[in-house]
């Protein structure tokens, strides 16, 4: 190893072969030696890709307000495709399955797209939502049923992916982060509603889903230009390995997968069937049907605009427990609900208990498990998938053989009720105590 002289040597040496081969450069003073050796010294403690553009922020928080109209479309359109085809409730679930097997698809190919970055990821996604939501237009039914699953798997490698790269950079406030992102989600899945109501007043909902496709297809093009690499700094990166992400025990892991599992059918359960509840349950409310998601995803946008001004800190399983007790509180008054005006009460309370779960669950998910969770969050998000895809056809289904939808309601009732359990066992530090500054 050279010492520091040698080195201070070898830099005159290199600054005045310069010179002599180009006498019209500067001769090199000591100063210029002095800030040479400090930006060098620098070097190694800098991310070697630039920062990331507020641009891309906010061409993604953008992005995520169509995913959010995109992801809970289904709901306020399905009263629409049962009335075009005289579906039964079974065969009307089916959109729910073809979606969220689709975002299963979706999370399971986001490992190689994002080994190549997660620019790639971002515009494969977007680009698939974009030809779903445009598809929603054909004639067939089983073509409609396939571009559901065509959008589901843009959804499900831009939410996941999306939720990973905002956990990566936002690192000590992860679960206020968290929450802006999917706040950004939940004003788009709470415009849903109106948008499908006043498409359908108007006769143009084709125009309506052709619009969301080019919005979608707009947000890829723009990616497409933009670095998003996270580029952490190695010394960060040593520091991102606390003891809390050891001995994180099977039953822990199986338990966050179920939550996941749990989470994602329970919240897609309530709100994909609220609209069709309220059409039987007062048929001369008019169209006012196709807004009672909106009260859903209303309560579920409050509750996150909530998290980041008063972060969770130590009483994330507080909020995480309270969060599931008041969700199936408003289940339970749903199911005896008569009017339009106390479902709107019901829906809201289960949105806003649902809210800061998901949150939770992703900033839990890089805590325990660190630099794998891009691995093992594929399986996480492919599980929350699956729940999508499951309970709301279940719902379906138990409707169709009971007649009563209010017994299939029943379903996401029993899914906070197991979350609330699955969080009791869950009793290592990565899921008991904040990281500093969340």
């Amino acid at each position: 190893m050279r010492s520091r002289a040698e080195a201070r040597c070898g830099i005159h040496g290199n600054r005045f072969a310069a010179w002599r081969l180009n006498p019209v450069s500067p001769v090199p003073t000591p100063e210029s030696d002095t800030l040479i050796a400090s930006s060098m010294s620098s070097i190694p403690t800098r991310s070697l890709s630039p920062p990331i553009s507020s641009t891309a922020f906010m061409v993604l928080h953008s992005g995520f307000v169509v995913t959010g109209i995109v992801t809970t479309l289904i709901g306020p359109l399905l009263p629409i495709l049962i009335g075009r085809w005289s579906l039964s409730d079974q065969r009307a679930g089916l959109f729910f399955t073809a979606q969220f097997c689709g975002s299963m698809v979706g999370v399971a190919s986001i490992g190689p797209l994002i080994k190549r970055g997660y620019r790639y990821t971002f515009v494969c996604g977007f680009g698939l939502i974009a030809a779903g939501v445009a598809g929603l237009n054909l004639g067939s039914y089983f073509a409609t049923l396939a571009a559901a699953a065509v959008f589901g798997c843009g959804l499900g490698q831009t939410l996941s992916s999306a939720n990973l790269w905002v956990a990566e950079i936002a690192k000590a406030r992860r679960v206020a982060a968290l929450s802006i992102l999917n706040l950004m989600w939940g004003i788009g899945a709470i415009a849903s509603s109106p948008f499908v109501m006043l498409a359908q007043r108007h006769r143009v909902t084709s125009w309506l889903l052709y619009v969301l496709a080019a919005c979608s297809a707009l947000a890829a093009l723009v990616l497409a230009g933009m670095d998003l690499e996270p580029g952490i700094p190695r010394k960060e990166k040593e520091e991102q390995e606390p003891a809390l992400r050891k001995d994180i025990s099977v039953r822990s892991t199986v338990s966050l997968a179920a939550l996941f599992f749990l989470y994602v059918g329970s919240e897609n359960s309530v709100a994909g069937w609220v609209a069709s509840l309220t059409k039987r349950m007062n048929s001369d409310s008019g169209d006012l049907w196709a807004l009672a998601p909106m009260f859903f995803w209303g309560g579920l946008l409050a509750g996150r605009a909530l998290v980041p001004i008063v972060p969770p800190r130590r009483g994330e399983r507080t909020l995480l427990a309270g969060g599931l007790m008041l969700a199936a509180a408003g289940i339970c008054f749903l199911l005896r609900a008569k009017t339009f005006a106390s479902v709107a009460v019901c829906v809201t309370a289960a949105g806003l208990g649902l809210a800061a779960i998901y949150p939770i669950l992703v900033a839990w998910l890089v805590k325990a498990f660190g630099e794998r969770s891009r691995r093992i969050g594929a399986i996480m998000f492919a599980l929350a998938g699956m729940g999508g895809a499951t309970l709301p056809w279940f719902v379906g289904l138990t409707s169709t053989r009971t007649g009563s939808l209010r017994a299939g309601l029943l379903i996401p009732l029993a899914g906070c009720i197991a979350m609330f359990g699955l969080t009791a066992i869950m009793i290592e530090p990565a899921f008991r105590e904040a990281t500093p500054g969340e």
